[in-house]
């Protein structure tokens, strides 16, 4: 049985590594706030929408220093900051976006986030009318789960009733845990399984992954974390080889630390609050929520997937899609299958 050393790194935290969510949390200035003022005012001016906008717009020396700075946290650090907070008082959703979409593409690239080509994904409960919604359109609990990109932001434009907390857990903490006490289940997560592309491929490829996705991977020192628990599921499923009961339980103690107390921190998003973190050493899921009956008061948020330039090593087997980071846009879409992040 191969022996895997603990990872000792900014990006291994628990619960109790914060005393106070100030720790975590950067503020804008009124300077910078100011430079977000004139970029909307051109919005405005200029009618600018998110099919128009340009790089050209963002002018705001000031943000871009912020960003900047907090980037390294990101990256190299504990793998998330939460940015609070935009005036969502004063500025319309789409001005919101707008400026939101302006720290991605300060960043990096915003990248499309599905096979309709979608770069900033809308997260609301859509169940009511449309049975068919993706699991992050609908008002219940997704289990935790990675996305398929290096940064994923959030931007919060209305919050929920009650519930819809944003649990966060670090990826490295649950690597070593798992290492610490079942190695041999470790030693599974590293070779890992095929994955369903859900009908997102595109034309040409093969509807599930030819190779194994590995959920854990280490590139010159560097570990990763790729986990979406349905698409390994539904694999199995199509190929008719159901998961063994180690594999099962592997699956499991993922999800199981994720969801401990001492390993998470439920983020309460606020109107206005952005939480950007790292996809592959930070662990996300959704708690249901109850939803305010007056429509725009429905809980709303903006998903962003941002890749940087030379952001991490990571192998190339972890890529679900043919696009490193991304889910390529297709002209024709399948929209047979449901994203789901369930499990159990």
């Amino acid at each position: 049985m191969a022996s895997y050393a603990a990872i000792n790194d900014p990006a291994v935290w628990t619960a109790s590594t914060f005393k106070s969510p100030e720790e975590f949390t950067v503020h804008f200035s009124a300077a910078e706030l100011e430079e977000m003022d004139r970029v909307v005012e051109r919005i405005r001016a200029d009618q600018i929408t998110i099919e128009t906008v340009d790089n050209a717009l963002y002018q705001w020396p000031l943000v871009t220093r912020k960003l900047v700075s907090i980037y390294p946290d990101v990256k190299s650090g504990r793998g998330f900051v939460v940015l609070g907070t935009l005036p969502a008082d004063r500025y319309s959703k789409e001005e919101l976006g707008l400026l939101y979409w302006g720290f991605g593409q300060t960043l990096g690239k915003c990248a499309s986030q599905s096979s309709k080509g979608d770069r900033l994904g809308h997260i609301r409960d859509m169940s009511a009318t449309d049975p068919g919604a993706r699991a992050y359109q609908n008002r219940y609990e997704l289990n935790p789960h990675t996305d398929f990109t290096d940064i994923v932001c959030l931007l919060c434009l209305r919050d929920a009733k009650t519930g819809g907390e944003t649990p966060l857990a670090s990826a490295l903490q649950i690597h070593n845990e798992i290492a610490r006490t079942r190695p041999d289940l470790l030693e599974i997560l590293y070779r890992g399984f095929r994955n369903h592309r859900r009908g997102e491929e595109q034309p040409g490829d093969d509807p599930i992954t030819p190779h194994r996705v590995p959920v854990f991977s280490s590139v010159n020192g560097h570990v990763s974390l790729r986990f979406v628990r349905p698409y390994i599921e539904a694999a199995a499923a199509e190929l008719g080889e159901p998961l063994t009961a180690l594999e099962t339980e592997a699956l499991d103690l993922v999800q199981d630390l994720a969801e401990r107390d001492e390993n998470r921190l439920d983020l309460r998003l606020t109107p206005g609050t952005v939480v950007m973190f790292n996809n592959y050493t930070v662990i996300h899921s959704r708690r249901p929520f109850v939803d305010h009956d007056e429509e725009d008061k429905k809980r709303h948020l903006l998903r962003m997937w941002v890749l940087p330039e030379n952001f991490r090593e990571t192998a190339p087997e972890i890529e679900v899609f043919s696009t490193k980071g991304e889910i390529q846009k297709r002209e024709t879409v399948n929209s047979g299958f449901s994203w789901g992040v369930g499990g159990r």
